[in-house]
């Protein structure tokens, strides 16, 4: 090889020797200062120190929600502004059209009113008192159709047969004698003085007597017919539904229930009334809910965040013109917490927030909850921590960033 360039060769291999010592060499201090080194920037994802995982969070309000009219109209009031605070319940907008909601609704109490008079009558205590009466009826029509019943089903009683032979005979003796003592008296078409009336009389009497006697002999001294004990048998049941719908009847008028396939006139018109009272109540209902769907109310107290109405505005049903959030209290709720940490995550487990925005102040946070789904993050799967702050410091603000330690045992 040329020595000339064996000579070059080495002369290139010093200097690049020579630089690179120069650049292992540490740099001269700064005039009056200390050296400034360049920091690496801070890693945003969930850390793991020690006993401690470290998680990147925001500050969000105890609760908020969006609000929207349930149904479509004209704005024709609004009532608050953006960033006031509002009660529950407080209205924040209404929509036009209310008048003929009024009148609906008027018609419907109006209603209500009518069939619940109507009701109270039917349950009056003179009502009640009724029912009772009735059922005392009824239970003597059951006693008396038992009663013929079982005197057809042992009809052969011969002591009671011969007690109505008995009282036949009598009756027919009494009606010979009577018959000779109205001839005796030259009885004839017509009466033409007191012997012959009282004989008449007499005779007439003693024909009401026998015909009795003879019917009664005549039922008890032979077998009823399969006809007669049928219309007996009928005549109990008939007497025994009728006792049970006004028991039951008597029952509902008390404040009880009505059983299911429930017969009887009383029953069905007391079942109609009390039907026509839901109906009515119902109705009042709709007329109350269509009024109410023309205003805004707020659903807990908090601040009113955004509001997107302006009178003259149309707005339709479940799209949002308003936004309420209460910062009564605050939360944190983590950004950045990998499914391979927020298993060892706790609900009640404590841990420490620091803000950004706030760095000298810490302070102490419970894990509430912690969501099942979790979402794709910057190529990591994450779940959301929510903690509650046992004492927020008053200068907290919506969406604040937040560094969340958990001290795992």
């Amino acid at each position: 090889m040329n020595r000339n360039k064996i000579t070059l060769s080495m002369g290139f291999v010093l200097v690049a020797v020579l630089f690179l010592s120069a650049c292992a060499l540490p740099m001269p201090p700064v005039p009056g200062g200390q050296a400034t080194v360049k920091q690496t920037p801070a890693v945003t994802s969930p850390a793991v120190a020690g006993n401690s995982i470290v998680a990147q969070g925001s500050v969000i309000p105890m609760r908020d929600t969006v609000l929207s009219f349930a149904t479509s109209g004209i704005v024709s009031e609004v009532l608050v502004t953006e960033g006031q605070d509002v009660q529950s319940g407080q209205v924040l907008a209404r929509l036009s059209g209310a008048q003929p909601l009024q009148a609906s609704l008027s018609g419907a109490e109006l209603n209500l009113l009518t069939a619940q008079l109507a009701l109270e009558q039917m349950i009056s205590p003179e009502a009640i008192a009724n029912a009772k009466l009735a059922i005392t009826a009824v239970q003597t029509n059951v006693t008396n159709a038992q009663t013929a019943l079982n005197n057809l089903q042992y009809w052969q009683n011969t002591a009671l047969i011969q007690n109505y032979y008995a009282n036949y005979v009598i009756a027919k003796s009494n009606l010979d004698k009577a018959q000779t003592a109205y001839d005796n008296a030259n009885g004839g078409v017509y009466i033409n003085n007191t012997n012959q009336a009282a004989a008449y009389n007499t005779l007439y009497t003693a024909q009401q007597a026998y015909n009795t006697a003879q019917y009664y002999y005549s039922l008890y001294s032979q077998k009823p017919t399969q006809r007669t004990e049928d219309e007996a048998q009928a005549n109990l049941d008939l007497a025994n539904a009728t006792l049970k719908n006004a028991e039951i009847y008597l029952t509902a008028l008390n404040g009880g229930d009505i059983p299911v396939n429930s017969t009887g006139t009383a029953i069905m018109q007391l079942q109609q009334a009390k039907l026509n009272v839901q109906v009515m109540q119902d109705q009042v209902e709709a007329a109350k809910a269509a009024l109410a769907n023309l205003e805004l109310k707020a659903p807990f107290g908090g601040t009113v965040s955004s509001l997107n109405l302006d009178v003259g505005m149309f707005v339709q049903p479940g799209i949002e013109v308003a936004k309420l959030a209460d910062t009564s209290s605050w939360l944190v709720k983590t950004t950045d917490l990998t499914e391979l940490n927020v298993v060892k995550i706790q609900p009640g487990m404590s841990a420490t927030v620091i803000l950004d925005a706030l760095p000298e102040v810490k302070m102490a946070g419970e894990v509430q909850t912690i969501e099942k789904f979790g979402e794709n993050h910057l190529g990591d799967i994450v779940y959301a921590v929510t903690l509650k702050l046992n004492q927020p410091d008053p200068r907290l603000r919506w969406n604040m960033t937040a560094i969340v330690t958990f001290t795992v045992k």
